[in-house]
């Protein structure tokens, strides 16, 4: 009855931790997302960004660095027409004065930040032919954009269309200001006044490829309520929309032989030696060192080896880490939940080791079984790191659980046989 209790418990065991490997697979394969990803044919590719993250203007700069040097020239963004203008006339400069001034008016805003004043230093150096677009309603129209109109009042130009549009721009910003009483920021006068606004800048520019950086709030194609959704049903299938978030969390999941630190690895180590190096001083069964002498050199080769592999794999392969990222939400892979079981099973094994270390320290208690895992002391963790390697997708890692399970498994599975026979 007790083996029959024994068999079940594996059977539960193992079979738990399928049951979530299959979850975490299928979960990664059917995950949907809103974004529609440029193609050879796409004209405008739109980018929704969280504003005030430094990721997310890493990414951006990367992407507008690449299409720059496709030769794309026109960079729209979600600011005012003369908050663009006054950039456009910086990048000219020899000086930060106009861009000082207009990150002054932004002070408060999430977008007034060192992050952001950064991003643009980097265009001006790395993309300096960058001409801006900005579609937004007229925000700070009674500083940045009195002190445009103003700019162009000293240089005669009051009879410009540059004066007009910032005119229309201020006019937007003050009514959307008397509508957006709760200052949150959605409204559909807005999200009408953007798209008119990104339809004239589109014209004005030429057409052609351009890329555009707004909030990840009003970049969403499928929403026919808000300015890519009322874009796409102008201009069809010539634009697409991805979350800046997106590009940078593929960044960190899709990189597993990138080489680097791996605090993961690093941890699992700790948990594998420390209760060893205990077991060394003070924890072998008695007996031990006679059935060390009958092991099979074979298995012991595969264990070595295995070893070696393992723990070289774990130091060095950062993609064992949990990918997870906070921008404008909490983005992971479904796949860890495959890391997390692999948590969970070095739980086990230290909980393994404290039941031995407090029980009489005898062969069968060493090579006994741990909440339904039988061997507990070699299968918790060589199943541990096989999960991490499927979680990774590093097939090197993999390889490795599997050379150290065909040794250090086999050798303890003849050793319980051993204490069977003597029973």
């Amino acid at each position: 009855m007790r083996n029959r209790k024994g068999k079940i418990k594996t059977i539960l065991a193992f079979g738990i931790v399928l049951l979530l490997v299959i979850a975490g697979l299928v979960l990664d394969k059917t995950d949907q997302t809103t974004d529609v990803f440029p193609n050879e044919n796409t004209m405008i590719r739109l980018y929704g960004e969280a504003h005030g993250y430094e990721k997310c203007y890493d990414t951006e700069l990367e992407e507008w660095s690449k299409y720059y040097n496709e030769g794309y020239r026109n960079l729209f963004v979600e600011l005012p027409y003369y908050s663009a203008e006054f950039l456009n006339e910086w990048m000219k400069a020899d000086s930060d004065e106009l861009i000082d001034s207009f990150f002054e008016d932004i002070q408060g805003t999430m977008s007034g930040n060192d992050y952001y004043y950064k991003f643009f230093h980097q265009i001006k150096e790395q993309c300096p032919e960058t001409i801006f677009y900005g579609t937004d309603v007229g925000h700070q129209y009674d500083t940045t954009g009195a002190r445009y109109l103003k700019y162009l009042e000293d240089k005669g130009l009051e009879d410009s269309e540059k004066y007009k549009l910032a005119q229309e721009c201020i006019r937007q910003g003050q009514e959307y200001q008397n509508e957006d009483t709760e200052h949150n920021g959605i409204s559909s006068l807005r999200e009408a006044y953007m798209v008119s606004n990104f339809t004239d800048a589109y014209t004005r520019c030429g057409g052609g490829k351009i890329m555009g950086i707004y909030g990840s709030y009003h970049t969403n194609l499928d929403n026919p309520n808000l300015m890519a959704g009322k874009l796409k049903e102008k201009y069809g299938d010539i634009i697409s929309s991805v979350k800046v978030s997106t590009i940078a969390f593929d960044q960190i999941s899709k990189h597993p032989y990138k080489l680097g630190f791996c605090v993961t690895g690093f941890l699992f180590l700790v948990m594998l030696f420390v209760p060893n190096i205990i077991w060394v001083r003070k924890g072998q069964p008695a007996g031990y060192d006679e059935s060390v002498q009958n092991e099979n050199k074979i298995l012991l080769m595969f264990e070595r080896i295995g070893q070696v592999l393992v723990t070289t794999a774990f130091l060095i392969f950062p993609a064992i880490n949990p990918k997870i990222m906070v921008l404008d939400g909490f983005f992971f892979e479904w796949k860890i939940i495959i890391w997390i079981t692999a948590v969970v099973l070095m739980v086990l094994y230290e909980g393994f080791w404290i039941r031995y270390f407090k029980s009489a320290k005898t062969m069968q208690d060493y090579y006994t079984s741990f909440a339904g895992f039988p061997l507990a002391g070699a299968t918790l963790p060589v199943i541990a790191s096989l999960l991490l390697g499927i979680y990774s997708g590093n097939v090197i890692v993999i390889c490795a659980s599997i050379i150290l399970g065909i040794g250090h498994i086999g050798i303890h599975f003849m050793h319980a046989m051993e204490c069977v026979s003597e029973k």
